[in-house]
């Protein structure tokens, strides 16, 4: 099982070939996206001019992508992992976004991978497989 963060998602709206084809190697069945996800997509696009030809074609992208995948959502598991980890961080002094904490509490609680462009704030929580979309030789962690 494979969770797509924010970031990947937008690089494949935005049509970043690695990320294209990354996804393009997966079998679709094992693809998820999860609702922090999508609200971060939706303020990223809302961010946009309504009638923009660049909104157009990212919101476009984005339903491809959305009807293509499965969905997870926040769940109770999720809230757990949440709660240690948010403490957890909060005492190392490393916190990180609450939605970025949310969408990694929601890859634990399945368990999943996490595909990811921006592994820094990530890769604090130990327990998170990594997989790093950031470059064309993806690593996993």
């Amino acid at each position: 099982m494979l969770l797509l963060d924010t970031s990947a998602v937008s690089a494949f709206m935005h049509r970043r070939p690695h990320v294209v084809r990354q996804l393009r190697g997966e079998d679709p069945s094992v693809l998820y996206l999860c609702t922090p996800v999508a609200a971060e997509i939706c303020f990223g696009l809302s961010r946009l001019e309504s009638d923009s030809r660049r909104r157009l074609l990212l919101a476009s992208e984005f339903q491809r992508l959305r009807a293509a995948l499965r969905w997870v959502d926040w769940s109770e598991p999720a809230s757990a992992a949440f709660g240690r980890w948010k403490a957890t961080l909060q005492q190392r002094g490393t916190p990180i976004e609450d939605m970025d904490l949310a969408i990694a509490s929601i890859a634990l609680s399945l368990p999943a991978r996490l595909a990811t462009c921006n592994i820094r704030h990530f890769e604090r929580i130990d327990e998170l497989e990594l997989v790093d979309w950031s470059e064309p030789e993806f690593k996993v962690r």
